[in-house]
């Protein structure tokens, strides 16, 4: 990596190699084959292992069980082509990455991150490579007929330009890469176990902020919705992962949120009163439709709140 995002052989060998390691083949033909956005679809069953409503006759049920041929060669190219150089990340991080000792609870946090965002780039930048085998199959793009009206009344803008996305991170046109970091949230989330975020308050003027904090927001079947921190056991078993000298037997990714995640934020409040965020691009409205961000959140707050219902609906029929 350039001198102008390293801080020491230290933080440059723990990025790189959790970089590099992240794009491993082993990876690709293993669990994480999801980071195959390579191939333009996911798999049918990654899809659906989501909270967000998928239409019972949406076409990448049973469409799309397995990566397409060729796609793993294309992977391989991709990793042996890639250059984590061409990562960048924000520069406080990195001011706060060089000057922490090696180890410290804060050094340890920053690795968190920067980890996040070379995770969440690489699937920005495999996106956009543009190599999906799957732009005339009509699957990406399909929509129920408009006499569908509970779908249209949650898609009024009918589907979203990929499958790979997360329901919390879908404001694309909001986004510096676009659509692209969408892809990327659904990467950590895929990866990692939720898009990773961190207590941003200011621990001498709010009593109780913790800035060394890791906070998951995990879109998965059977996991909390909302917004959790992780246990220290959590953090530590990432950590040890993420810097071990050689690649771990065993992995602990995902890690997931249960019942003993009991520090929670809901989603729905604005990150202003929470304080929990990694880049404020959420705070992002229409002020023509919200004049205020409590009028854009408690909009939104019934809008989830009638998304459920509509859930119900479909349950119960």
């Amino acid at each position: 990596m350039s001198g102008q995002t390293t801080a020491s052989p230290v933080a440059e060998r723990s990025t790189e190699e959790v970089v590099s390691r992240q794009l491993s083949v082993a990876d690709l033909d293993g669990e994480h084959r999801e980071l195959l956005i390579i191939d333009g679809l996911p798999i049918g069953d990654v899809a659906f292992h989501s909270r967000r409503y998928f239409h019972s006759g949406h076409p990448i049920d049973g469409a799309h069980e397995e990566l397409c041929p060729g796609m793993l060669d294309k992977a391989r190219e991709f990793c042996g082509q890639f250059q984590p150089e061409i990562l960048k990340f924000n520069a406080q991080v990195l001011h706060e990455y060089r000057t922490c000792a090696p180890g410290s609870r804060r050094f340890k946090t920053r690795l968190i991150e920067m980890v996040a965002v070379a995770i969440h780039q690489i699937a920005a930048i495999l996106f956009e490579l543009d190599t999906s085998v799957h732009k005339d199959d009509g699957i990406a793009d399909w929509a129920p007929p408009k006499d569908d009206a509970r779908y249209w009344e949650r898609h009024p803008n009918g589907p979203l330009p990929t499958l790979f996305h997360h329901p919390w991170y879908e404001d694309y046109d909001q986004y510096p890469r676009g659509v692209a970091d969408m892809v990327g949230y659904w990467a950590e989330n895929r990866i990692l176990g939720g898009v990773v975020l961190f207590d941003r308050r200011d621990p001498g003027a709010e009593p109780g902020a913790d800035p060394d904090t890791i906070y998951f927001h995990t879109d998965r079947e059977h996991v909390t919705y909302r917004i959790y921190q992780l246990l220290p056991e959590q953090r530590n078993a990432l950590l040890n992962f993420l810097t071990a000298d050689a690649a771990p037997s065993t992995s602990p990714l995902p890690i997931l949120g249960d019942e003993n995640n009991r520090i929670r934020v809901d989603p729905e409040e604005p990150i202003q009163a929470t304080g929990i965020y990694r880049d404020p691009l959420r705070t992002c409205w229409d002020k023509l439709e919200y004049p205020t961000h409590e009028d854009r959140s408690a909009s939104y707050r019934r809008a989830k709140e009638r998304q459920l219902r509509l859930l119900d609906g479909y349950e119960s029929n």
